[in-house]
Formats: C-alpha cells, structure tokens, sequence
C-alpha cells in the first residue's frame, strides 16, 4: 500500500482551488434566462394583487386603532366581541341558509339540465343550451331589480297574478325571496359544470349495465350518480362559496325584509359613522375561511372524481338515454327553466323601461307606453360619466388580464421554471377570496399603504379591484390555448437565433388571439356587471354603471333603471356573441 500510494501523482494545484457556492452559481445562472426574471416580476405582482388586499383585512381585525391616529396596539378584541355576540351567529344562520339553499337548488337543476342536454335524446339541445347561459348574462342586480318588480307586494306582475287566481301573494323580501333570485342567477354555473362532467364521464359501465338488463333508473342511481357525485359536490361548493359574497341579493331584497347576511353587515358597518373597521375586518376573515375551505374541499372532491377514472381516455361517445315519449317532458323543463330565468326577467325590464311610472302590465297601461326613458337615461345626472368610467375600467381590466393570464400560462405550460406551480396557484388565489372580502381588503390598504401614490379615489383602484377578480377568469381561456401550440415552433425559432421576446410576439401572440380575444371580452363582461367589490371602492366622481343603478333603484327611479337595464343587457349580449363567435369559429381547439 505504501509503494502504491507513493507512486500516484499529486493532484494538480489547480483543483485545490475553492469553487464558488453552489447556491451563487445556481441563483447566478437562474438570472440569466430572462423567462426567469419574467416569472419572478409576474408572481411579485400576481402575489401583490391576491394576497396584499386579504392581509392588510386580516391585520385590520388585530388592531385595536385601524386607521386611526392615536396609539395602535395588537389585540384579539375585535374578534372576542364580534364572535361572542348572539348576533354575529343569528348572521352565520342567515348566510349558511341563504347560501345553502341557494347551493342546493341551483346544482339540483343545474345538473338536471345538464343531464338532459348530455345524456338523454331530449329535443331542441341547442334551445336548452341557450335558454340555461343567457342568465349570465343578466348582470346580478338587473335581476335582482326585475325579479323585485315581479313580486313586488302590491304591484308585482306575478303577485297581481295570484291574488286573480285567489292563491296567496309571494313576499320576495324574506330568505325563500332570497333564494330564489340568487338561484335563478347562479344556476346556469352549475350547468355549465355538470355539462362537462356528463360529457367527459365514461359510459362503459353504464353500458354494460344496460346490457345485463338492468333498467335505466336503476343503472343512474347505481352507476351514474355515484360517478357524478364528486363534480355535483364540487358544483355545491362553489355554489355556496359564490352565493356568500354577493351584494345584490342581500341588500336589495334582504335588507328591506330585515334579512341580514355577511354582506349587507358589512356595507352597513363600512356607511356608519364612526367606521368600525376591526368588526368587519374580523366578518373578512370569517368570510374568507368559510370560502377557502369550500374552494379547497371543491378541488378535492374533484380530484376524487379523477382518481375514480369517471374521464374517459379518447374517442367515445356518451351513452344517450332513450326518453320515449318522456322526451318532451324533457324539453318541457328548458321552456320552464327559459321562462323563468330569462323571460320574466327580460320582459318585466322592458315593460317597466316602457312606462313613465311602473305599473303592472294591463291593457289599460299599454295607452302610455313611451321611450322617454331611454332618452331621460342621457340626462340623468352622473349616468353618462357611470357609463364612461365602467367602460374604461373595464378595458383596461381587460388588457391588463390578458397580458398577466398569457405571460402566467406561458410560464406554467411551457417552461420548467422552478416556481411555476406556485405561480399557477396564486393565480388562482382569487377565486377563494370573494368579491366582497376583495373589495374590502383594497379599500383598507389603498387607505394605508405606504406607497407615494394616493390611489383611493380614483379610477385605478376600481381596475386593480377588476384586475384581479378577473385574473382567473382569464387564465381560463389562454391556458388551453396556450397548450395546444406545439413546442417545436419555439424550438425551430430559437434555433434560427430568435430572441425569448421575439418569439413570443411573432409566434404565440398570434397563434393565440381567438384565446386573448376571448379572455378579454369576457374580462370585460365580468368588470363591467362587477358591483360586490365596487361598491366599497368608488367615490363621486368614479361611480361605475352597476353603482349607479344600485343608487338610481334606492332613489325609486326604477323605469330609468329598467330602461338602463336593457341597454347594458344588449350591449353585453353583443359581447358575448363575439366571444361565442372567436372561440367557436376559429376554436380553442384548434392545433398550433
């Protein structure tokens, strides 16, 4: 050993040299891939947008001075006072049973329909289809107005309607009032999600039953339902967590029928004077527990729904259910479902735009018909300005989303960069922090920020608001699109000595515009209808549409407001049928 050992030569004096950490060289040569740099600006300020606003609420419940001047201490008695109280609890009954009930109805027919479009022979699919999407596109206070004028208590069309037919009048301003509205609103949601599960769901074990005998009921009891109950579960969450943070419904009808939820407390605690701003701070939090654990609960039961394999792999078809003559019962609920959430809705805001003072519809009231309204609508103080600032914000929300959503879905499908599933998921962030809770968060810290800007007052704030409930939505659209172009373009254009930024801009960009159109149109209808996180952002002079008719129907000038409604209604119809159009024409679906 000893002869061995003299005749190895010594190691060269350069290899004792001490290597730099290997942590510095790693961060060094992250630094040099500029898709890097990008990820790390994207999520800075995709993390500012999701998780500033919900923090500076949840620290605004832990001081004892919030946004005053005097001496702030940290202190859990905002928390002891609002949660000991046996009004805050009557509040969390109100809310769960609003929400609830809500949740329940909406996925039940939600669902129903969707069954009957993806698995039955039932007739006129393209009609239900219809007839289930066009409340979305019905902004949330419209319906609720027109549904208020429906069963107003004395001059309701359709309370008029029962007391001729000796059947007791229906009072809209209590919780069953409630649960109707909101139902009728978030319902075409859950149709939407069971349309998807029904048509991804294997069929092979329904087949086979069919096949042994079994008859049809008993096979969608056994096999059907058990296979959908994860997406149905999900559709419930959703539906609860979306209903809890609405500000339409509660304080439009459940205010007047001294129905108070989460919402209603918390816009009457921000309009008294002093703002007790540590209680609802502590009713955020609340808020934003209760719809975390909802959207977190959602994503599992989804992800049990993969794990059970109800997807199936590629090329199948749905087993279709033979109805018989139960076919036409089947069609039969779309004209019910159309008529009640669309067509009443719809001709209750027209009729009402028609008529200098709303009175139920009648021969007699068709002699003072007039389109005075939609003229008074450029006269009407503020209206005009409304207008203009939700059509500004709501662009610009729109732009700003869609350059976010396509460098985010860049990041996350087509590079490995560390990081990016991070990313992805606070980007999602918002969809578990309700309008309601975003609205407030901003508030509270554009009102303590330490930042040389004073935005609060100005237009800014309301498209930063917009910007970041629309972020997910926007992922939406661009992401699969963003999937389906091949990676081999960007490989043949690296090759041929493009730049990152050149590349982007001459290949993705246009291969993806349906996607970046359809993600800012759609933008676009959520900032414009948005009114949950508005209304505790605007000021005099940066009112926004859905403000300005909330105020309008508190002032009673409710043919201005029908007459309004109508407009916006057929402006983002328009909107929606280019969406339909860019996504159908030139396909999500299409490859790169």
């Amino acid at each position: 050993m000893s002869l061995l050992s003299r005749s190895r030569p010594a190691p060269p004096p350069t290899l004792a040299r001490p290597r730099p950490p290997r942590s510095t060289a790693g961060i060094r040569g992250w630094f040099r891939d500029p898709r890097n740099i990008l990820l790390a600006l994207v999520a800075l300020v995709v993390a500012y947008l999701a998780i500033v606003p919900a923090a500076t609420m949840a620290v605004a419940s832990l001081q004892s001075q919030f946004l005053s001047t005097g001496p702030v201490t940290w202190t859990f008695r905002h928390y002891t006072e609002t949660l000991g109280t046996s009004d805050f609890w009557t509040l969390v009954g109100n809310s769960f049973a609003y929400a609830g009930a809500t949740a329940v109805i909406s996925t039940v027919i939600g669902f129903g329909l969707a069954y009957l479009v993806s698995r039955t022979d039932t007739p006129a699919k393209f009609f239900a289809q219809i007839a289930a999407m066009v409340p979305l596109i019905i902004p949330g206070i419209l319906n609720t107005v027109a549904w208020a004028l429906l069963f107003a208590p004395h001059t309701g069309a359709l309370n008029v309607l029962l007391r001729d037919v000796h059947l007791p009048a229906f009072d809209i301003y209590s919780l069953a009032g409630m649960v109707l509205v909101q139902s009728m609103h978030v319902t075409p949601v859950a149709f939407l999600m069971g349309t998807a599960a029904f048509s991804q769901m294997d069929s092979s074990l329904e087949e086979a039953a069919l096949a042994s005998g079994a008859p049809p009921l008993r096979v969608f009891r056994t096999i059907t339902a058990r296979l959908i109950r994860p997406a149905i579960m999900s559709a419930f969450l959703l539906m609860f967590v979306q209903t809890i943070s609405t500000f339409e419904v509660p304080q439009l009808i459940g205010v007047p029928g001294r129905k108070f939820v989460f919402v209603s407390k918390i816009y009457n605690a921000l309009q008294a004077f002093p703002t007790d701003y540590g209680t609802v701070g502590v009713i955020g939090v609340f808020i934003l527990a209760v719809a975390t654990l909802g959207l977190w609960l959602s994503r599992r039961l989804s992800g049990a729904g993969a794990a059970a394999q109800t997807i199936s792999g590629k090329g199948f078809r749905p087993t279709v259910t033979e109805l018989g003559r139960w076919r036409w019962a089947g069609l039969a609920c779309f004209v019910l479902f159309f008529v009640v959430a669309v067509a009443l809705p719809l001709l209750m805001l027209v009729w009402s735009s028609l008529l200098p003072g709303y009175e139920p519809p009648s021969v007699s009231a068709l002699h003072h018909l007039t389109l005075s309204n939609y003229r008074e609508i450029w006269h009407t103080p503020g209206l005009v300005a409304s207008v203009r600032n939700s059509l500004i914000t709501a662009v610009l929300a729109g732009a700003v989303v869609t350059v976010i959503s396509a460098l985010v879905a860049y990041i996350t499908v087509k590079t490995k960069a560390r990081g990016r599933g991070l990313l992805d998921g606070l980007a999602t962030i918002p969809l578990a922090v309700p309008s309601v809770v975003m609205g407030v968060g901003i508030l509270y810290w554009y009102l303590t920020a330490p930042i040389p800007l004073h935005l609060y007052g100005t237009l800014t704030i309301l498209v930063i608001a917009f910007v970041t409930i629309g972020l997910p939505y926007g992922l939406r659209y661009i992401v699969p699109g963003m999937a389906q172009i091949k990676d081999e373009l960007e490989e043949a254009a690296a090759a041929s000595g493009a730049s990152w930024p050149r590349t982007f801009w001459r290949i993705y960009v246009p291969l993806l515009v349906p996607s970046l159109a359809a993600a800012f149109l759609y933008t676009v209808i959520v900032a414009f209808r948005e009114i949950s996180a508005a209304i505790f952002l605007y000021t005099q002079g940066t009112q926004v549409v859905s403000v300005t008719i909330y105020q309008q129907w508190s002032n009673g000038s409710y043919p201005i407001v029908a007459a309004l409604g109508v407009v916006i209604v057929v402006f983002l119809a328009v909107i929606v049928a280019i969406v339909r159009l860019l996504t159908r024409r030139f396909g999500l679906n299409r490859q790169g």
